[in-house]
């Protein structure tokens, strides 16, 4: 039997529910009730985090999912202010096919000089451009394809060519014939002067447990039903329902996709075009902790096999736990499949690649950690990607925008040039806790609940 309303139900003021707790969720929170706003954040799963998952299970901090903060240059990085508020100690990282050791198929290491990564890059980039006027329905596969076929490839070996686009790929969370040439123009730019990415010691979820903090958070409370038919608005979870005057969402993409929240009315016809189009990406990761290690001091490797995506890329984490820990990134269709897998294929497969390159002398692993977030409930993926043959700009500023002003949307699929980051996923929180503001100043006695205008502009 449901219950009676619950949140709120007798207190005055203005009233607002976040729907999940994810970084950005935990953002607009944080801020808005910071501002002096009345704010309950409801959570389906038993934590907080969302895509930011870091697991203890070992003794020490590994991550399931968000790995680094990006773009340690970006100007309103605020994960880099948040870093330095908390004083935490981060490991710099640049994650370009340079830093890499390259195991080619017979295990043999290649090497290729700065210099020729930065003519792949380039070559890649300026095809990618003419073919933005030329083709604008070219993707990254087409202009590899075309460069190949012109041999302005034809002095990097397999095994370097296969490392740059697994790059590529594992950004974007998809597969080369699915990433557009506008998105890879658009990652070129956004790149060039990003800075590098940084691990955190002592764990990721650092940023959330403090963002969490002193905020009214029910855990295990999936939101099923959302009625925003009068002025209040009605949530329904589990066995309760909820009042409030605003409300954000901020689950993930894959959430919204799957329809696992009704909305009363339906929500409109554009917002739902593009939570169906904006492409929904996958990427997973395999970690493996050893008895000793036996891969020296490499951070990272990449190890040729015929299929580029199959547990090529590593990364060593014993600088991070003082452990001899590897992990393996994979994305797009692979990741997919991998999804299906046991653990026990996952782990063998994963084990066929690293002797390629160190010999079938290795030792077994003592422990591992396998992530499957296309099966994680209330997730359900892992970031969006690009998308092909659409307008991702309009998609995303069509997701972004609220509804009635009284149903607002955050997290990293809103965000038009930094979607994938998780400094992205948290700007979109804070965006939408100003539009809040504005809307709703706390000295105003009545509120545009039913404004006429789905958007508003933020200076």
């Amino acid at each position: 039997m449901l219950q009676p309303f619950y949140a709120f139900s007798e207190s005055e003021g203005l009233k607002i529910l976040v729907v999940g707790a994810g970084i950005s969720g935990l953002g607009v929170a944080r801020d808005l009730q910071d501002s002096g706003y009345k704010v309950t954040v409801l959570e389906a799963r038993n934590k907080i985090g969302g895509r930011i998952d870091t697991d203890r299970s070992l003794g020490f901090p590994l991550e399931r999912g968000a790995n680094w903060i990006h773009s340690n240059q970006v100007e309103g990085n605020l994960l880099m202010s948040l870093k330095d508020e908390l004083g935490l100690k981060t490991n710099i990282s640049t994650l370009d096919t340079s830093d890499f050791k390259l195991f080619n198929k017979e295990g043999k290491v290649v090497t290729l000089s700065e210099e020729d990564i930065e003519k792949i890059e380039f070559r890649v980039g300026l095809a990618a451009y003419i073919a933005s006027y030329v083709k604008p329905s070219s993707t990254l596969g087409d202009v590899i394809g075309l460069l190949k076929s012109l041999g302005l490839l034809s002095f990097a070996p397999d095994v370097v060519l296969k490392a740059f686009l697994q790059q590529l790929e594992l950004g974007a969370a998809e597969d080369e014939e699915n990433i557009p040439v506008s998105a890879l123009i658009s990652e070129y730019a956004y790149m060039e002067d990003a800075g590098d990415d940084e691990e955190v010691f002592g764990g990721f979820d650092q940023f959330t447990n403090h963002l969490s903090k002193g905020l009214d958070i029910k855990l295990n409370s999936p939101v099923s039903k959302i009625n925003y038919l009068s002025d209040k608005i009605e949530v329904f979870a589990n066995d309760k329902a909820y009042m409030a005057d605003v409300v954000v969402i901020s689950v993930s993409l894959g959430v919204l996709q799957k329809n696992l929240i009704e909305f009363i009315p339906d929500l409109p016809v554009e917002k739902k075009e593009a939570i169906n189009s904006i492409s929904w990406g996958s990427v997973n990761k395999v970690i493996f902790k050893f008895p000793y290690n036996f891969w020296g001091n490499v951070e990272n490797f990449f190890i040729e096999r015929e299929d580029r995506h199959a547990f090529t890329t590593w990364f060593s984490s014993e600088v991070m736990v003082n452990e001899p820990v590897v992990y393996s990134f994979f994305s797009g269709e692979f990741s997919r499949n991998m999804e299906k897998e046991t653990d026990d294929y996952i782990l063998e497969e994963a084990m066929k690649s690293l002797k390629v390159a160190y010999g079938n002398d290795i030792p077994e692993p003592e422990a591992h950690l396998i992530s499957r977030w296309g099966m994680e409930p209330y997730i359900l993926g892992s970031y969006s990607a690009p998308g092909h043959n659409q307008d991702d700009l309009k998609l995303r500023t069509e997701l972004a925008s609220p509804v009635q002003n009284k149903i607002f949307f955050a997290g990293e699929a809103t965000s038009v040039l930094e979607y994938a980051f998780t400094h992205g996923a948290l700007n979109t929180g804070l965006r939408e806790a100003k539009k809040i503001k504005e809307l709703y100043p706390l000295d105003q006695q009545s509120y545009p609940v039913t404004a006429i205008n789905n958007s508003v502009t933020v200076k």
